[in-house]
């Protein structure tokens, strides 16, 4: 969670995190506001799990290249206009796999893990 223009801007973790406890999005609302500062401790044991799950997307995004599909990652950190730009070309030019996609509407915006092409009609082709 931040402030753009002063209006919060939130992402899937926001909810998820809103979803698990209300009074974590109080503590979030008020480091995003600037009237907190948010902890400067950090659990190793969180770090580890950060680290298994980064491997456990790499070993994934390997075994879809092994399958044969194409992937197209969206670099850099964070939701902007060229990131958001770049990942809307991929989905509109068809691409397979989509890694670290960047996708914003209104208040909310986030980094996708994975978007993978189906053959489904929708506003972007015969895919979705």
């Amino acid at each position: 969670m931040h402030t753009i223009d002063g209006k919060f801007q939130l992402s899937a973790s926001d909810l998820v995190n809103h979803l698990a406890c209300r009074h974590l999005t109080e503590l979030n609302a008020g480091v995003a506001a600037g009237d907190r500062v948010a902890p400067s401790h950090w659990d190793p044991t969180l770090e580890l799990l950060r680290e298994r799950g980064m491997a456990h997307e790499r070993e994934y995004i390997a075994h879809l290249q092994d399958a044969g599909h194409s992937v197209t990652s969206i670099g850099g950190v964070g939701v902007d206009a060229e990131k958001v730009a770049s990942t809307v070309e991929a989905m509109r030019s068809g691409r397979d796999i989509i890694v670290q996609g960047a996708l914003a509407g209104g208040r909310w915006s986030g980094r996708t893990d994975i978007l993978r092409r189906v053959e489904i009609s929708s506003d972007l082709g015969d895919w979705s």
